[in-house]
């Protein structure tokens, strides 16, 4: 079996993935300064530690809707996270990762230039002022707090997005100020709010109230808290900063679950299978297809849009090519795209004959999330009783030929194509092995396509049963087809036992389904690497010829049925 990715899971915590608490901190000429963290409640203020509680919470439970469980971390002021996130001018454009304690602090600080931009517009100064500053130097540092034990793939995403916005707001300071403007409205609540001495243990309690007015009034904090819950929920960050320049990023390990908790994808696995897809390979969108054409972004390549426009569950990708008037290796990179940004999943076009079964791990609770929900888009059905049904590998040619009503019918195929979307059922494929002998397929040399066929040397003798059981009458053949030729070195090239085992086959006296025979063994098509759809797309070699083949020489072929390795890393293991 080709290896795409069986072992493409790990397991991670909730706590690993997820961040703990986003912080924007500046360095300049007039010092450092922590302007915004978010969550800001019960954390970042001085408190008194009792014997019983050393460490506390970095934010509460309670933040949001499936937040994670709340972190540990030692209390440290705002003034020393500043210090700490302040870092010297050597070090933007790199990457920054500070451990402490239990806690990963990651960042990439960046350098922006800022004032001296005449007729800045809107953001260009407080109250309406459009007069330019002198230029200045500024450091701006957005840093994620991390799970101390989180994996170096999962790190290397909060460096990216910390990138990310930071290239976005230099390109907003130089094109409009925006930063300046969002720093000066910051300050201004800071100094506002202060009391005139630095804040001690009994005055501590204002520090939040900085930051929720800071929430409030200033449009970069809220940025930063969106993206901050968009990790936190989704895994996909989709922001416009200052109405003007886009920010997206995804977050795989929170994008593509499993239905075991413990188990997370790994990014470069999944661009391990998008290599693996084949023109007879399928696109199945997990989301509406209107609900989906509306979230993409205002930019987006026509392609894509008529890709999806075009998509269907029953079409492979070469299919969709066609349909869409675009090149296969533009399909196939729309498709990845939808695939990393869990809108889409690869599947083998639905056919009659696909083979079904339920996928491991799947909840089987009564009145399980999933069987509310699909309770909600089919009334008339159980999500339970529709699972039961796929209890043995089941194909979609059974299940609808019962069924005399073709609304029900279609009712049948809505349903399996739920149950894909929502990973409840994996398909089984059919693959082959040559076992002519007990020992299995000895030792043979593999062919490939370009070999040259002049060397090819014709029989001293006729090994077949078809040669054998003819009479001395007849004469024997003396001239072969090139494809004959083949066929007949392959099997010289078999040892003793499995000639035999072949030549008691009554289908080896027949030339057509000989020649068939060798020539899939010649191609290394028996190895189990291969399933019959990927032999019938590969060898122009129609189902029924196929399986009438498998039938004939069923005494040395064995058939094991088994997931495409391509698909099986989308599902648990």
């Amino acid at each position: 079996m080709r290896d795409f990715g069986q072992v493409a899971t790990f397991h991670t915590s909730e706590q690993e993935i997820s961040p703990m608490c986003i912080y924007l901190v500046k360095n300049d000429s007039k010092g450092d300064k922590l302007l915004f963290r978010y969550p800001f409640c019960s954390f970042g203020r001085p408190v008194k530690v009792t014997a019983n509680d050393q460490k506390r919470s970095l934010h509460k439970e309670s933040v949001m809707d499936n937040a994670v469980q709340p972190h540990e971390l030692n209390d440290f002021t705002d003034d020393v996270l500043s210090s700490l996130f302040a870092v010297k001018t050597e070090l933007c454009g790199r990457k920054f990762e500070l451990k402490v304690n239990n806690v990963r602090f990651v960042g990439n600080p960046i350098q922006i230039q800022t004032g001296g931009n005449e007729g800045v517009g809107k953001h260009g100064g407080v109250g309406g002022e459009t007069k330019p500053e002198s230029p200045s130097i500024i450091l701006i540092n957005i840093v994620f707090a991390l799970d101390s034990f989180a994996r170096r793939l999962i790190v290397h995403n909060y460096y990216e997005i910390s990138r990310c916005v930071g290239v976005a707001l230099k390109h907003e300071e130089k094109r409009c100020a925006y930063l300046s403007s969002q720093i000066k409205d910051m300050l201004m609540v800071h100094d506002s709010m202060a009391t005139g001495s630095e804040c001690d243990l009994d005055t501590s309690f204002e520090n939040d109230q900085h930051f929720e007015k800071i929430l409030k009034n200033c449009s970069l904090a809220q940025y930063l808290k969106r993206v901050f819950e968009d990790i936190s929920t989704t895994g996909k960050v989709n922001i416009k900063v200052d109405g003007w320049i886009d920010v997206s990023y995804c977050v795989t390990s929170k994008v593509h679950r499993f239905f075991r908790k413990d188990q997370y994808f790994e990014p470069y696995f999944i661009d391990k299978c998008l290599e693996g897809i084949a023109p007879y390979h399928g696109l199945l969108l997990l989301a509406d297809r209107k609900v989906l054409l509306d979230s993409l972004p205002l930019d987006t390549s026509p392609s894509v849009v008529r890709v999806i426009n075009m998509y269907s569950p029953i079409k492979s990708l070469e299919t969709l090519s066609a349909d869409s008037d675009l090149t296969i290796a533009q399909v196939f990179n729309i498709a990845g795209h939808l695939v990393y940004w869990g809108d889409a999943t690869i599947i083998f076009p639905l056919t009659e004959n696909n083979l079904y079964t339920i996928a491991p791990h799947v909840p089987t609770e009564r009145n399980n999330k999933y069987a509310l929900k699909f309770k909600e888009k089919f009334p008339d059905y159980d999500l339970l009783e529709v699972m039961s049904e796929f209890s043995f590998p089941t194909s979609l040619q059974y299940k609808m030929c019962p069924v005399d009503d073709k609304s029900s019918g279609s009712t049948m195929v809505q349903i399996i194509i739920w149950l894909l979307q929502h990973k409840m059922l994996l398909q089984l494929h059919t693959y082959i092995y040559f076992m002519p002998s007990s020992k299995g397929l000895g030792y043979y040399k593999e062919e490939s396509d370009d070999d040259d066929d002049e060397h090819y040397k014709l029989p001293s003798e006729e090994p077949m049963a078809m040669y054998q059981l003819r009479s001395d009458t007849e004469s024997v053949v003396t001239t072969y087809s090139e494809s004959m030729c083949k066929a007949e070195k392959m099997f010289h090239e078999l040892d003793e036992a499995e000639q035999m085992a072949m030549m008691h086959i009554p289908a080896t006296a027949n030339p057509d389904d000989f020649q068939l025979l060798m020539r899939l063994l010649r191609k290394g098509y028996f190895k189990g690497n291969h399933h019959i759809e990927e032999i019938m797309y590969l060898q122009n070699i129609r189902r029924s010829d196929l399986i009438q083949l498998l039938d004939k020489f069923k005494d040395v072929l064995v058939i094991v049925e088994m997931q495409d390795p391509i698909i099986s890393c989308f599902y648990s293991q």
